[in-house]
């Protein structure tokens, strides 16, 4: 009888058990791994929501200042979300809620008021005695916490904090006023315009002191419409404040004195650089009149300022010069003249009228009721900007108008940010050149690009540093260069006093 073959299985169930222990050893070792990993993902998950929420609440606090104006868009001080008191170590917060109809929710904790930019400055926190700001801010610190509740009842919730700094949209936000000085030489004294106090009286007389940075009543801001305010007398209550006013007829030896500024610009009120650096009157608010604000008693502290005549070689009685922070005045793209921002009252000037010079700078910009009668010297053609790229490509020019036969002259680079190496103007070449190639780029999304002069190698046209290399006419006159660019203000030319304000946040980080 044959039988069956029968197959040797004997090796298969140990085989099969290892196979087994191994698995389960495997699953063992990967659960508490999985496990892990799982949980590392649910915690960055109410990371990122916690930090959402941490932006939820900076969106709400900039949407309550943004809120807090009248139907004419003028800011209202006491309806600006409340201050916290510095004394309070655990303060309410200001806003809560919940994102959405999320789990997480944010708190508004601290919004802070300040004068000057705390990036820069330390102090200048504005007291809120009254729940709000005591006065007028430029810019608020926002500090907003998220939170995303724990996994389970038990679980630890995940905060994440933030802070942004706002940038209020103020008049002449880039205008924080400056001294007038009398021209000085090496045998004279430093003076300066100033009032009888930071609070003068209506119509008191002006004089000139030993100049103080320090003293209230000689910083002054030098307006659109060609005024002249005392910045101090700049309140709630009288928002234009205190302009250097003289009555009609302005003739010789009139005294020039301080009042209200008027609602409607007075021509008594108006005062022009002209081409000799004097402060010039107006009659009719068009044309320039022969009177100039001139020191009754030269190099003394205390001489009146009175009415006197014009022109002339500079001199320490009738020759000013405005530091940059008092203002442009008039001056921008309106008049053709080219406004450096960090250098707020300065404009890019042809040296002496000399377009062989060898170096432009920038100069207290130049103003004249009528902006058509401003020297040549400081009137630049820029290239045309596109609407929809707000980018500008082509030449930068200027001509002599009273020259025959007229003549174009081209601002042209110096190809090098090497020191030493200025910007110029030369004749137009009849070629393509380079060198006198320039991109202009207005306002953008981007800050840094916004508002710069680009050359032909992609170097930005900046002044430079008075301290190093500086003009020796005039007070602390710069130089014009090329520079790499960095998105600084001293690259910016012709930007709104208020461009900040078109990137209302800074600052953005986390705690």
């Amino acid at each position: 009888m044959s039988g069956r073959h029968l197959s040797d299985d004997r090796g298969s169930m140990p085989l099969a058990m290892l196979l087994i222990m191994v698995s389960v050893s495997l699953s063992a070792l990967m659960t508490p791994l999985l496990l892990t990993q799982l949980s590392a993902t649910r915690a960055d998950v109410r990371r990122v929501h916690a930090l959402h929420a941490a932006q939820a609440g900076i969106d709400v606090a900039m949407a309550h200042i943004r809120a807090a104006q009248d139907a004419a868009h003028e800011g209202i001080l006491n309806k600006l979300p409340s201050c916290n008191d510095p004394a309070d170590t655990d303060p309410p917060p200001i806003f809560a809620g919940r994102v959405g109809g999320g789990t997480a929710r944010y708190e508004v904790t601290a919004i802070d008021y300040y004068d000057k930019d705390p990036a820069k400055v330390t102090g200048g926190r504005i007291a809120c005695t009254s729940g709000y700001p005591d006065a007028t801010p430029k810019y608020a610190v926002i500090t907003s916490r998220g939170t995303e509740p724990g996994a389970g009842a038990g679980g630890t919730p995940t905060y994440r904090t933030i802070s942004a700094t706002y940038i209020f949209n103020i008049t002449n936000a880039n205008i924080p006023g400056g001294l007038i000085h009398v021209y000085k030489d090496a045998t004279t004294d430093d003076l300066c315009l100033a009032a009888e106090s930071g609070t003068p009286t209506p119509k008191s007389a002006l004089k000139v002191k030993y100049c103080d940075k320090t003293d209230p009543a000689q910083i002054w801001i030098y307006n659109q419409f060609l005024t002249i305010t005392l910045s101090a007398t700049r309140t709630q209550a009288k928002q234009l404040g205190m302009c250097v006013d003289m009555a009609a007829p302005q003739t010789a030896g009139n005294a020039a004195t301080i009042d209200y500024c008027s609602d409607v610009t007075k021509p008594q009120q108006q005062w022009s650089i002209n081409d000799s650096a004097n402060l010039q009157g107006t009659t009719d608010g068009v044309n320039l009149n022969g009177t100039c604000l001139t020191v009754k008693t030269a190099n003394k502290d205390g001489s009146p300022v009175v009415a006197g005549g014009c022109g002339g070689p500079y001199n320490n009685v009738h020759t000013w010069s405005l530091e940059a922070t008092v203002g442009a005045g008039a001056a921008g793209s309106i008049t053709n003249q080219i406004v450096n921002f960090s250098q707020f009252g300065r404009c890019m000037d042809i040296t002496e009228v000399n377009v062989n010079k060898g170096f432009l700078i920038v100069w207290p910009c130049k103003q004249a009721p009528d902006p058509n009668k401003v020297l040549w010297n400081q009137k630049f053609t820029m290239p045309s900007i596109d609407p929809l790229t707000d980018v500008g490509e082509g030449r930068v020019t200027t001509f002599n108008p009273a020259a025959t036969p007229k003549v174009t002259y081209c601002l042209k680079s110096p190809g090098s940010t090497a020191p030493g190496r200025y910007v110029t103007v030369v004749v137009c070449p009849a070629n393509d050149a380079a060198e006198v190639k320039w991109t202009f780029y207005g306002h953008n999304t981007s800050y840094s690009t916004s508002y710069i002069l680009v050359d032909y190698q992609g170097n930005c046209m900046a002044p430079t540093d008075p301290k190093v290399d500086k003009y020796p006419s005039g007070e602390n006159v710069s130089k014009i260069v090329v520079q790499p660019c960095d998105g600084s203000a001293s690259q910016k030319w012709n930007a709104p006093p208020n461009v900040e304000l078109q990137f209302p946040l800074k600052d953005i980080h986390e705690k």
